[in-house]
């Protein structure tokens, strides 16, 4: 899961109004058979063992895991990746991959940032280091 923490409205995470922005894979029978089966093990397009299905998020479950977490999920988009452009497109169809843009809501307090690690302009974060073990058991299911 790519995260990106932007600076917009109010600041960052750490302040009300920071927007929080995340594209990852929707926990699918679609997005292992062409996710898994067809882009790693048949065309080639991504090494084999690159994604781990089990780890995929569905927007609900993404949606909760921010909402328990005060931040109120403002946008949920589709995206498709076609593999002969090379070029990704904003769909409404969010059965394989999806961005999320989230906002961090007025009166809670920040998390503790730990369990990321930075990566130029992205975060990933770490199931395993999450801040909140309910989040981490959010993220095993």
């Amino acid at each position: 899961m790519k995260i990106l923490d932007v600076g917009c409205g109010g600041g960052l995470l750490t302040e009300c109004g920071g927007s929080l922005f995340i594209t990852t894979i929707n926990k699918t029978q679609l997005s292992y058979a062409l996710g898994i089966v067809f882009a790693e093990q048949i065309a080639g397009i991504v090494p084999k063992g690159t994604h781990t299905w089990e780890k995929f998020v569905s927007p609900e479950k993404l949606e909760s895991i921010l909402e328990s977490n005060g931040l109120s999920v403002h946008t949920v988009a589709g995206m498709l990746y076609n593999p002969f452009s090379g070029y990704w497109h904003w769909s409404e169809n969010t059965s394989l991959n999806y961005a999320a843009h989230a906002v961090k809501s007025m009166g809670q307090e920040p998390p503790v940032p730990a369990g990321f690690v930075f990566t130029g302009k992205t975060e990933e974060l770490h199931d395993k280091d999450s801040i909140n073990p309910s989040v981490q058991e959010e993220l095993k299911k």
